[in-house]
């Protein structure tokens, strides 16, 4: 599915490029929520709280993307055989239908609850400057 990889490539190093992207995303997020606070000059806990809501909603918008990325540039066949062996090798069982519709429910749930804090750190660096 991917031309720009070697077929094979990010799957079998899926682990650490999700690491290094995860530190990246973690960085952005922070300076966004920091952009925000430094932005619209707020101060005190208000500060806090924006930062905070604000980077921990892009983080995880941020990590459900990368994950999306990483799941579709590999083949769905060998992203399953590398994940059943993967968990092999933790001692885990393979996942089952419905922990794959419970782990689908969880990204989706994540992403709301994402959305919504995002909403809640821009809410708490204007409503501020309203009142």
């Amino acid at each position: 599915m991917a031309d720009s990889a070697p077929p094979g490539f990010v799957a079998r190093n899926n682990e650490v490029i999700g690491s290094i992207l995860s530190i990246v995303a973690l960085l952005v997020s922070v300076g966004m929520g920091a952009g925000l606070m430094f932005g619209t000059g707020t101060r005190g806990v208000s500060a806090i709280l924006t930062v905070l809501t604000v980077a921990g909603g892009a983080f995880t918008l941020l990590l459900l993307g990368l994950g999306a990325v990483l799941r579709g540039a590999t083949p769905s066949a060998q992203w399953d055989a590398e994940e059943t062996a993967w968990r092999a090798e933790r001692g885990l069982d393979p996942l089952t239908d419905s922990e794959r519709a419970a782990s689908a429910k969880a990204h989706r749930q994540a992403a709301l609850l994402a959305v919504a804090a995002l909403f809640v750190g821009l809410a708490l660096s204007v409503l501020p400057d309203i009142f």
